[in-house]
């Protein structure tokens, strides 16, 4: 006897054996059980969830020998053969193979005559969808009002390419994707009935793919005992479905966590050395993001976190290393990258960048904090440390004699010397000497380190007793977001008045333009002046 597959073997023959379409199969029961059946039905959903199923187990309820009730025979010759797909009464068109109006006048000649055998003449209409405006047209007539013998049923995937006019003449039937704890469930009753041996880690990862289709994952199912007989290991699964190990996602988020650059290359190399693709990396670790920030949120027990009992405690130990809004931002920028690497010449290398700038995102404060440390003026040196900082004090000589510190280019733009020479001694000359700029920066660095960080990526800041101009690349949009509140401008006004003893009008914008260099060439900052 010829094999059959898993999807048509375990292909429900009961209203009852259809999972996750409880509302379908309870309504469609009743209406047999009280004589409200309607002569014509519109069952929509995506790919394999019970449509056509459910349509042949309505069509067995109706020409059943037994009589018409919600649970038929099984064992006559009507619900044998409608089972089959291959009685006379019940017809089931393809309506992707037939969608012209010669088709439809096929079915409406076909309605006229009684049936051969059976109580009622039925019609499936498969992926409905695919007729033509034409066929729809021919069709709506006997659809509205067809013969008491007979009973039309639609089946589709593309809802909103049926036309109203259909809609209006059917009893509409909406099919919900299978939640993911169903599908697992019923993989795991058919493996034990079948004797095949698989993981729960495999189960997870097959009805992860499955996106909610039983059918679908019935079909991954089939393919795994296929490739691993009646025992199927956690390395079949991986190899047949190109998974990217938990433990691999684990290394490269303790990779950011930790700050670590050089871990961080290592491991995507070594992504991409097992074969893992850049798109395939970024959706992953978008899920993984979404998987820590639910654990955090709303905590393991709560069902919505699809990943196996055995990485439980390695799980939930990373989602203490970040906060809420680090995950937030990782998201975000995972989610741009994953719509920018299929149009990007080099989606490897712009996977490799993001995954970097998600180490100067991590353990940044929350924003709600900075303002709240602003306003007190009480603000204490943050415990993040610049990445300046941290490059300046590792090259730096071991000696005890004062580095004199040079100003970036983009802080000393737009001033002449005279207008230095001649401006008035400030009101609060705590941090005297140097441009207007160099004051701005020592007090920041003094009194508002956490702002002094995020104005470290601006690509330019110009400073003069009428103005104070902050501008950030568009790459550091998420820094200019941070600065560009109110609050942040009140303070700056406040900190400018202090030195040049008038109140600048205060402008933070964003343009296309490279980070701003962390030191200049004083010869360069007076050509500029000149």
């Amino acid at each position: 006897m010829a094999y059959e597959v898993l999807a048509r073997k375990w292909r429900p023959a009961r209203f009852d054996q259809v999972v996750g379409q409880e509302a379908v199969t309870r309504t469609l029961s009743n209406a047999l059980v009280s004589g409200r059946v309607a002569h014509a039905f519109l069952f929509s959903g995506v790919r394999g969830v019970g449509k056509t199923t459910t349509a042949r187990i309505l069509a067995k309820c109706l020409n059943c020998h037994q009589g018409i009730s919600a649970e038929p025979c099984d064992e006559c010759v009507s619900c044998t053969e409608i089972a089959e797909a291959r009685s006379v009464d019940v017809q089931e068109v393809d309506a992707a193979s037939n969608t012209g109006v010669d088709n439809i006048r096929e079915i409406r000649e076909s309605v006229r005559y009684g049936t051969s055998r059976d109580r009622h003449k039925i019609f499936i209409i498969d992926e409905v969808h695919m007729l033509s405006k034409g066929a729809f047209n021919a069709l709506l007539k006997t659809l509205e009002e067809p013969p008491p013998h007979v009973k039309f049923i639609l089946c589709t995937t593309e809802m909103h390419r049926i036309p109203v006019t259909i809609t209006s003449r059917c009893q509409q039937h909406d099919f919900k994707p299978i939640a993911f704890a169903t599908i697992f469930e019923r993989l795991r009753l058919i493996c034990e009935k079948e004797g095949v041996q698989i993981s729960d880690f495999g189960l997870h990862a097959v009805a992860e793919a499955a996106k909610g289709s039983m059918r679908d994952a019935q079909s991954v199912l089939d393919k795994m005992v296929a490739l691993g007989g009646n025992s199927v290991g956690d390395e079949d699964v991986s190899a047949l479905l190109g998974l990217v190990d938990e433990k691999v996602l684990g290394s490269l988020v303790a990779a950011i966590a930790e700050r670590n650059r050089e871990s961080l290359l290592a491991r995507i190399q070594q992504v991409a050395d097992e074969g893992i693709g850049a798109i395939e990396l970024c959706h992953k670790l978008l899920e993984h993001v979404r998987n820590l920030l639910v654990a955090k949120v709303a905590g393991w027990d709560t069902g919505l976190i699809h990943i196996g009992e055995s990485h439980k405690d390695e799980f939930l130990r990373q989602a203490k290393l970040f906060s809420r809004l680090d995950l937030l931002r990782f998201y975000d920028l995972l989610a741009q990258v994953s719509t920018d690497l299929r149009l990007h010449p080099h989606p490897a290398v712009h996977l490799e960048m993001a995954l970097m700038k998600l180490v100067e995102l991590a353990g940044l404060p929350e924003l709600e904090e900075v303002i709240g440390r602003l306003n007190s003026g009480s603000l204490e040196p943050a415990p993040v440390v610049s990445s300046v900082a941290t490059a300046k004090s590792a090259a730096a000589p071991e000696t005890s004699v004062p580095v004199e510190k040079k100003t970036p280019a983009g802080f000393a733009q737009g001033r002449s010397p005279e207008k230095q020479a001649t401006r008035e001694a400030p009101p609060d000359s705590k941090p005297s000497g140097g441009s207007l700029e160099e004051q701005l920066i020592a007090r920041l660095q003094q009194n508002h380190v956490a702002l002094h960080s995020l104005l470290e990526h601006a690509s330019r800041i110009g400073f003069s007793p009428e103005s104070l101009k902050v501008e950030f690349p568009s790459t550091e949009r998420s820094f200019f977001k941070m600065v560009d509140t109110p609050e942040t401008r009140n303070l700056l006004t406040e900190l400018c008045a202090k030195i040049c003893g008038s109140e600048p009008s205060v402008e933070i914008s964003i343009r296309e333009g490279s980070r701003r260099k962390q030191e200049s060439d004083p010869t360069e900052d007076s050509k500029v002046q000149q």
